[in-house]
């Protein structure tokens, strides 16, 4: 199988019996014989997958998946430890890792694993690479329209027919946040703001549910059109989150850690 691994141990006979077995499946592997490496490596290289021993001196096990997630697409991290309990295990999976495996593990145990993790880390980035195109190519086509400015938007009168009900349905208020559902726009502090489709769909529907968490899978149901577990969904949604706290104020967003997202007017004690 095609996957170019990151192998970080510092016990050179365990690295280069580990880096054999992976070579020997197909695998192109990179081996750091200490954490620093790793991280260098994992600044300036592209991986499927990272395979890393826990207890290293200076920068351990745990440090290097703490780096890889912060990637924009992170490769998934499998921890190798030879003092393993259920406490440790527990803490590197809620950390981010793909898995925990001790040490001697099976080659058996650790290809399927790292099949696993690769075949999920592929078939997401091919899924994130899509969507770039397709927010790329709305982008252009929205960058045509001309922006509506708070002014503009305060002096609209309701066309003839035009039903009150149907101007609410048009426009959410949140403080400062102005989202027009018709233009797929929204306006901050009098701002026009530059959002991605993706990043309108998160605001969307956040603004249906004001001052109530939305959980992550039903985000990523609204923003991806399918349906994933929690911490696939809470990874799809970090980047895009993270893009609109800088756009707005961060306070409008808040994080139920391990829940969802809720969007909040900060000014109002009513969605406190």
């Amino acid at each position: 199988m095609d996957g170019h691994i990151l192998l970080v141990e510092d016990d050179t006979t365990a690295c280069m019996l580990l880096a054999d077995v992976l070579q020997g499946a197909g695998y192109r592997v990179t081996t750091a014989h200490d954490g620093e490496t790793a991280l260098n490596l994992l600044t300036h290289c592209a991986f499927d997958a990272v395979v890393t021993d826990i207890r290293m001196r200076d920068v351990d096990g745990v440090q290097v998946l703490q780096a890889a997630t912060e990637r924009e697409i992170p490769p998934p991290v499998l921890l190798l430890t030879g003092y393993g309990s259920l406490e440790t295990a527990v803490a590197a999976l809620r950390s981010g890792a793909f898995d925990y495996l001790l040490k001697p593990v099976a080659p058996e145990n650790l290809l399927q694993r790292v099949e696993e993790a690769i075949q999920r880390y592929q078939t997401k980035r091919r899924q994130d690479m899509a969507i770039r195109v397709i927010e790329q190519g709305l982008a252009q086509f929205r960058n045509q329209e001309v922006p509506v400015e708070r002014s503009e938007e305060r002096s609209i009168a309701l066309a003839p027919g035009q039903s009150e009900s149907a101007r609410k349905d048009r426009y959410v208020h949140i403080g400062l946040l102005h989202i027009d559902h018709f233009r797929h726009t929204a306006l901050f502090d009098g701002k026009s703001l530059h959002i991605t489709p993706i990043e309108y769909a998160l605001l969307r529907r956040l603004a249906q549910s004001v001052g109530q968490v939305v959980s992550y899978c039903d985000i990523v149901r609204a923003t991806h059109g399918h349906d994933t577990d929690d911490a696939e969904a809470q990874s799809l949604l970090k980047a895009h989150i993270r893009n609109l706290r800088r756009k707005l104020s961060p306070d409008y967003l808040v994080n139920v850690r391990g829940t969802g997202y809720m969007l909040v007017d900060p000014e109002s004690t009513e969605t406190l």
